[in-house]
């Protein structure tokens, strides 16, 4: 019976294998470092009550996030946008049952790019809620500020029953800055209408 012996690899080349893997682990570490800060987060605006009727089925408002830094960095900031509706239905003629749909979306001020809308069904007396969600652009050079300008835009079924939508909208974002470990000291942000 003979045993077959394996040639034991050369140590050198196991030392100069085991300092490339040490370095490219080093290597990575780094890349990864410089990554983002922490999400600072803002306080929910909340929306008067409005009102959206199956003759006027649609209604936009303009949002704008802000980011201050007291020294700013000069770097960019991301921000992420969340809007939650509230909206009630109530048909002109009680006996109805028609059940319209209501959409939710995110775009751009002045431009014709949106994010996906959310879509719901309404239900007469109850309170139905939506969500949307926008992603704002990770090119906003930290100044003293940075800031997006976004639309909401809320639309009902215009071929429906008649009635009436009364709706509120609350909305909060949260925000970081790219290229920074840590979270400038001082950073805020805020959702508010124009």
């Amino acid at each position: 019976m003979s045993l077959s012996r394996e040639a034991s690899p050369n140590p050198g080349l196991r030392r100069w294998a085991t300092r490339l893997t040490l370095l490219l682990a080093c290597a990575s570490v780094v890349a990864t470092s410089e990554g983002t800060s922490g999400d600072v987060v803002s306080e929910p605006y909340t929306s008067a009550p409005l009102t959206l009727t199956t003759e006027a089925p649609r209604l936009t408002r303009p949002i704008t996030v802000k980011v201050t830094v007291p020294k700013a960095p000069s770097r960019t900031a991301e921000a992420e946008l969340t809007v939650h509706v509230k909206a009630r239905w109530t048909p002109a003629d009680p006996t109805q049952t028609t059940q319209p749909w209501m959409r939710v979306s995110l775009s751009r001020a002045g431009e014709s790019f949106a994010w996906p809308a959310h879509s719901v069904v309404l239900e007469a007396g109850a309170e139905v809620p939506a969500q949307t969600i926008a992603y704002l652009d990770p090119s906003c050079e930290m100044g003293a500020s940075c800031k997006w300008a976004t639309n909401l835009t809320v639309q009902v079924q215009p071929d429906a029953t008649p009635g009436t939508v009364e709706l509120e909208w609350k909305a909060s974002a949260r925000a970081k800055v790219i290229g920074l470990s840590d979270t400038p000291r001082g950073m805020g942000i805020t959702v508010s209408e124009p």
